[in-house]
């Protein structure tokens, strides 16, 4: 049986290396250009050579909107010749991915196996799908770090409550951008106070580092503009999938924030409750999903990349199928399957796609529909989350160690 369980790990390895092999062949490809790899390199030589016009700087139209700790951790990217800087990220997001998903599958809960060898083999074949994602294949495209993200902070849930160090990989992701800080605020709400504590402690040395580095461009960054989405891109933009970019769109207008604010507040109160909810039902996997999906809707800037987040989430849903086909429970399945069908059909057919700048306020019906599908579907995610059955997780109580 081992060597059964050995030999279906590797060959799942060996089948994700080569669709892997060929994403990447066909990402180098795209129109993206490795851009935002550009951008963490334009920034790490800023640290190097003029850390004070570090968001003055532009790489075409392109500026540097991350924190200036990313900058600081980028000229690791800056130092070393352009395809050695693309070929380590891009390793490094190929790995990522099945680990973030094995991660996933370790989590307590019903998703959670506990066997590591089937674990990786289930990852490593949901992998070779997942990478052609659209989040995915733009990760990839763009020269992005979102799936390693992915991975750090799913890493730090999977480590025991009782563990001295849980809370910093969280805390580092948000130092580099600024989103999954609200995994801090997800151990905060469910009773893991002192991971939170240090995820926020190790946020606040990010921006310490940040200020001894570059400390003009820090000022000007914690003065202000790191909560303005204007500094990133117009929100109407269509490859922003965030609940502020859906409603510019749809309201035709830029001036929407007496709308955003009330929604986005009630979204992430209704989206951390239910994930806090998960977390005392003992389903982590299902709690990391419902706070990822939150986090997305909220954001006002949510690229399609950023939503390779939620791509773990994708094969919790799947194995619930699974478990409600087992038991019989067609109620459930049917539902869960149709869902997980429309997204695949949203990641692989891009549907977000550009669009001229002077039409992002008066696009199509059909393009507007488009434009929101992603949305949609984190809206949809938390409605059902709000419906997953109370009993199906073995209670967890979460205590502050």
């Amino acid at each position: 049986m081992d060597v059964r369980r050995g030999l279906a790990a590797w060959s799942a390895g060996v089948v994700y290396a080569v669709s892997a092999a060929a994403c990447c062949a066909l990402a180098a490809r795209t129109t993206a250009h490795f851009d935002d790899l550009q951008v963490y390199r334009m920034g790490g030589a800023a640290v190097l050579h003029d850390g004070g016009r570090l968001y003055q700087l532009r790489l075409g139209q392109l500026p540097f909107t991350y924190p200036p700790f990313a900058a600081v951790v980028f000229t690791g990217l800056a130092v070393v010749p352009w395809r050695v800087a693309v070929t380590a990220l891009t390793g490094a997001s190929v790995v990522a991915l099945p680990a973030a998903l094995y991660l996933v599958l370790r989590l307590p809960g019903p998703s959670r196996m506990p066997a590591r060898g089937p674990a990786w083999t289930v990852a490593l074949a949901v992998a070779t799908a997942a990478i052609w994602l659209e989040p995915a294949r733009a990760t990839l495209g763009y020269g992005q770090v979102d799936i390693l993200l992915t991975a750090a902070v799913l890493y730090d849930l999977s480590l025991p409550d009782t563990a001295r160090r849980k809370g910093v990989m969280i805390g580092l992701a948000a130092g580099l951008k600024l989103t999954p800080a609200i995994f801090a605020v997800y151990l905060l709400i469910t009773g893991r106070r002192r991971a939170a504590a240090m995820a926020a402690a190790v946020f606040a040395g990010t921006v310490a580092a940040g200020f001894a580095a570059l400390p003009a461009s820090s000022a000007w960054f914690w003065a202000g503009p790191f909560a303005s989405p204007g500094h990133v891109s117009p929100v109407q933009n269509p490859q922003n999938e965030s609940l502020a970019g859906a409603l510019a769109r749809t309201m035709h207008t830029a001036h929407i924030l007496p709308a955003w604010l009330p929604l986005a507040a009630a979204v992430t109160v209704a989206g951390l409750a239910l994930a806090a909810a998960a977390a005392r039902r003992g389903d982590e996997a299902l709690g990391f999903s419902l706070c990822a999906v939150t986090g997305l809707l909220v954001s006002p800037i949510s690229w399609i990349h950023h939503w390779v987040i939620a791509v773990p989430a994708l094969l919790v849903a799947g194995l619930t199928a699974v478990r409600a086909y087992r038991a019989g429970n067609v109620t459930v399945a049917v539902p869960v399957t149709v869902a997980i069908a429309v997204i695949a059909v949203i990641g692989w057919t891009e549907l977000a796609g550009d669009t001229p700048r002077s039409g992002w306020l008066a696009l199509s019906a059909w393009a507007l529909m488009r434009s929101v599908s992603y949305v949609l579907v984190g809206l949809a995610v938390l409605v059902a989350g709000g419906l997953a059955p109370r009993g199906a997780a073995e209670t967890r109580p979460v205590r502050d160690y």
